[in-house]
């Protein structure tokens, strides 16, 4: 598959040319100006409709995605767009879209220059600017949204192009550039960077007159439509023409002199926690992966992803693991959260953080992503450096937050298992298991609390569902209230519509936590967590999610996809089959909806039309799928 946004919109796959009508024209382009990223939804409708969005435009777009991936599916790209919780994602390497080709080949380019190679670099500048198919990105997509971002395309690849035509003046290749370059400036006649250029390229060229004929037509220009004098740069370099002193004016100003760094040991970790539990095969499988390439002697980093559904305690053992490590890594440690889907972190912001940490002042932090890469990877060159990156959103977000050389490694948490990163070892968290649950629960509440009430807190570790977070939550309760007893605690949990809310303790909301992944999802997908959480039994198959939801089997295939996606489910495979669970705080709040569905519609929030409709839909559910056991609290002693 090639996509190309340099110019009109176009994709190509296995059956040729594949063509949109408009507004899915629009939905595809802005999936492809942010590749590998979450787009949200409200940003598309915001591209789509402007500022005029219909009531049912996000499912409109929902539907424009669903034709883009049929279309794509068609021609070889199944897996292109990812739904996430937010939006969706359309997944690209630099071989399949122009954009990402282009940005590579400027970056190839920058460090080339920068280890004293201009013809090389020239060549590779070059390159990329022929990936433009016009000075228009996205060409004939009606959409104001689009055309913006697109405006912001073309003033990178004029910068682009005023780069390349440096390099190639200092390497006396200006007979070459002239021509072009009058085109360029004709074009884009108040750009004074490229009017220099022209001028310097017919100066080297012995035709000073017609140089300074081009600076005087450009000031009469600025004068007249701008009520301005020309900038300093244009003035300075009429009088160097008229001196005979060009040569120098293609020189460094002293202000853009590389700023000396001070090497820095960061220490960026947050405090490791003090009840730390279990998680041992775990914790020797990360440091193995981590420890492996250097033992072997490869030259390659490592890269140890911790993927796994949320409230798993996936940073706190990223965390932990990085303190032990302490003694491998003495040149520091970097962390940074990510965001995850639903609001990633920028990588550029990400990027001058760390610089900072390592002792680059802030006036010397460059301004692109690529180049702040290059500093980065530059100055953890051959230092023993260990990076976390806690929560990503997806590959393309971690890239260039990864160093460039053996001697670093990396541990990333992120709720899915991030394909994109190459080379990398995928190792998945679970729940805790029941021992290691009670073990939490007894250094958190005391051990001899935990003597007098065994049983009670052996059944109080089993409904927080082996997740670390509730179960923490659920012993600050029992140390806030001392004269609780745990089966108080117990009984209180086992009602779905009070447990997150019993469970909200020292400022922080569950119900906020857990409904801000809720409100990422799409109606259907939301449809499928509610009929899911109905089952007695939390753990289910592909199969089920169509007669559950009463839709056509790919329907629910994305809906399960989208959960899946999200890190929600909880996989595993039982007899050769794959068995999904809902499991924890999410099922706990999606039975809480469900118990307010006797009085609310299941997607709008508008009272029903019927009180026992949710009731109805249960029993339906139960004789569809052949569960007919209930789960009952336990009698208080």
């Amino acid at each position: 598959m090639w996509f190309r946004v340099l110019g009109p919109l176009e994709a190509v796959g296995t059956t040729g040319h594949l063509s949109f009508p408009p507004r899915q024209q629009t939905v595809l382009a802005m999936l492809l100006l942010e590749p590998n990223r979450v787009v949200t939804v409200d940003r598309l409708v915001d591209a789509v409709w402007d500022n005029t969005p219909p009531p049912t435009a996000k499912e409109q777009v929902r539907i424009c995605v669903s034709a883009i991936r049929r279309a794509l599916t068609a021609s070889g790209r199944p897996d292109a767009i990812v739904t996430r919780p937010s939006g969706y994602s359309i997944q690209c390497s630099d071989h399949e879209l122009d954009l990402l080709k282009f940005n590579d080949l400027v970056a190839h380019g920058r460090r080339l220059l920068g280890q004293g190679r201009p013809h090389d670099a020239a060549d590779m500048l070059r390159d990329a600017l022929r990936l433009w198919r016009g000075a228009v990105p996205l060409a004939g997509v009606r959409s104001q949204l689009v055309q913006s971002i697109g405006t912001q395309l073309a003033e990178r690849r004029l910068a682009v192009i005023e780069e390349y035509v440096d390099v190639r003046l200092r390497l006396g290749q200006h007979h070459e550039l002239t021509g072009g370059l009058a085109e360029l400036v004709t074009a884009n006649p108040f750009r004074e960077r490229l009017r220099a250029r022209l001028m310097i390229a017919l100066y080297r060229g012995g035709r000073q007159a017609e140089a300074l004929h081009t600076y005087r037509v450009g000031r009469e220009l600025f004068v007249e439509q701008l009520g301005l004098e020309p900038g300093a740069e244009l003035r300075r370099l009429e009088r160097a023409i008229l001196a005979g002193e060009v040569a120098d004016l293609l020189e460094p100003e002293e202000t853009s002199r590389p700023v000396p760094v001070r090497a820095a040991v960061p220490r960026l970790l947050p405090a490791d926690i003090g009840d730390f539990t279990g998680r041992r095969d775990l914790i020797g499988r990360v440091c193995t992966a981590l420890r492996e390439p250097r033992d072997a002697g490869s030259r390659a980093i490592a890269i140890v992803v911790v993927a796994g559904r949320p409230w798993l305690g996936k940073t706190t053992l990223a965390v932990h693991i990085a303190h032990a490590l302490d003694g491998e890594y003495p040149d520091g440690q970097l962390f940074a959260r990510l965001g995850g889907a639903a609001r990633p972190a920028d990588a550029g912001a990400v990027l001058a953080r760390f610089l900072g940490a390592l002792g680059v002042p802030g006036r010397a932090v460059p301004d692109s992503l690529e180049e702040r890469t290059d500093m980065y990877r530059n100055l953890l060159s051959g230092r023993r450096v260990l990076v976390v990156l806690d929560d990503a959103a997806g590959g393309q977000q971690v890239a260039p937050l990864l160093p460039g050389g053996p001697t670093c490694s990396v541990i990333v948490t992120s709720r899915t298992r991030l394909p994109a990163l190459g080379g990398a070892t995928t190792l998945s968290i679970g729940p805790l298991d029941a021992q290691e649950s009670v073990d939490l629960l007894t250094k958190a509440v005391g051990q001899e609390r935990v003597d007098t009430e065994a049983a009670d807190i052996a059944l109080l570790a089993d409904l927080c569902a082996g997740e670390p977070l509730a179960l923490r939550l659920a012993a600050g309760r029992l140390k806030s209230q001392p004269h609780w007893p745990v089966r108080g605690l117990i009984v209180r949990l086992y009602d779905d519509r009070r447990r997150l809310a019993e469970l909200s303790y020292g400022g922080l909301d569950l119900v906020a936590m857990v409904n801000e992944i809720w409100q990422g999802l799409s109606p259907l997908a939301r449809r499928l967590l509610r009929r899911v959480s109905r089952l007695d039994d939390p753990r289910f198959q592909g199969w089920m999610c169509a007669p559950l939801l009463d839709v056509a089997e790919q329907d629910a295939q994305d809906a399960l996809t989208e959960l899946l996606d999200a890190g929600l489910l909880d996989i595993e495979r039982q007899d050769g089959q794959v068995v999904f669970q809902l499991r924890g705080l999410l099922r706990a709040f999606a039975r809480q909806l469900v118990a307010e569905e006797s009085s609310f519609d299941d997607d709008t929030g508008r009272a029903a039309e019927r009180p026992d409709e949710s009731r109805d839909d249960i029993r339906r559910d139960r004789a569809r799928l052949g569960s007919s056991t209930s789960k009952t609290p336990p009698e208080p002693a």
